[in-house]
Formats: structure tokens, C-alpha cells, sequence
């Protein structure tokens, strides 16, 4: 007979484990927005003058500027560099970006990667709980319902041996008092 692999032995409590895992990737997430949504609302200072957004410039046109008399003049030796705006296809004005435009979809798509993550993890990670608990509860089972009792042995890598192994003693010692 062929053996099958289940990961889901015990459904009920492998789901809670999973949603459990699942709610505190999904908070991380909200508080994540949460506190991107705050960065939008204030000045966000991604320029040296203070500029609350990012833009495309023109990095090949740059210009030489100084001030003289408080007017900005053209000055290719001393003058500062600024760049003009890089403007897209027919001479529209570039697009904007704010912090909030320009982090929303790696962190959305980020927490959707974690919540996933987490899921699969979780239920392989359950699966070494949820086997044992299992075979525990239908060995106390038949021991309440005064069935034949086999001794209970677990996987390599399973939780929960120091139980299995007490419930095992209690069960030879019964065995031994009933002979």
C-alpha cells in the first residue's frame, strides 16, 4: 500500500494556527500603510529645497546658474547645476511622485508575498503539531473507551515526544496492573 502525505491532519487546528500566523503578517501590513499614509500627509523632503515630490529631470540639459543682483544668470564656471524638468511625449508635464505613489505597490504587493509565505509555512509547520495531537487524542480516546491501546510513536521532528513518552508510561503501567 502506497503511503500518502497529509498536511492537513487535524483541519481545525491547523486553520487557526495558519489565520493566527496570517492576522499578524496582515497587521504589519495596515501599520505599514498606516504609517506611509502619515508620510503622504506631511512635507516629504525628497529635494534639497524642501520639494514635497520626486521628478523626472533632464539630467543631459543640465544648467549652470549663479545669482547676480538676486537674478539667476547663466554661469558655466562657478554656477550651480539644476536640472530642468524632463517633460514626456508631446511636451506634457511630467508625473509627480510623493512618497505614497512611490512605496504603495511594493508594500502592498510585499505583504500580499508575506501573507503567502507565512500560509505555507504555517501549515507545514503545523503538521508536526497537529499529527502528534492527533494520535494522542485517538490513543486517550480508546484508553477512555477502554479499547485496545498501542503504544504511541511519533516522526522524527515531531512536538510534543515528552508527552507521547507519559502517556506511554501510563499505559504499560495500566497494562501491567490489568495482568
Amino acid at each position: 500500500m502506497k503511503k500518502r502525505w497529509r498536511y492537513y491532519i487535524d483541519r481545525d487546528f491547523q486553520n487557526q494556527f495558519v489565520f493566527k500566523f496570517s492576522m499578524i503578517i496582515l497587521f504589519n501590513a495596515i501599520v505599514t500603510l498606516g504609517l506611509l499614509w502619515l508620510v503622504k500627509e506631511k512635507s516629504y523632503s525628497l529635494l534639497p529645497e524642501g520639494a514635497s515630490v520626486l521628478v523626472h529631470v533632464d539630467v543631459e540639459n543640465a544648467l549652470s546658474l549663479s545669482l547676480l543682483d538676486g537674478k539667476p544668470v547663466l554661469d558655466d564656471e562657478t554656477g550651480k547645476n539644476y536640472f530642468p524638468l524632463k517633460m514626456s511625449e508631446g511636451g506634457n508635464p511630467p508625473k509627480l511622485y510623493n512618497a505614497f505613489d512611490l512605496y504603495i505597490i511594493p508594500i502592498f504587493v510585499t505583504s500580499i508575498l508575506n501573507v503567502i509565505i507565512v500560509s505555507v509555512f504555517s501549515i507545514f509547520f503545523s503538521h508536526k503539531m497537529a499529527g502528534p495531537i492527533k494520535r494522542i487524542k485517538n490513543t486517550l480516546d480508546a484508553f477512555v473507551n477502554q479499547k485496545e491501546v498501542s503504544l504511541i510513536y511519533l516522526r522524527k521532528g515531531d512536538f510534543f515526544k515528552d508527552l507521547a513518552e507519559l502517556i506511554n508510561k501510563a499505559i504499560l503501567i495500566k497494562k501491567n496492573e490489568d495482568k
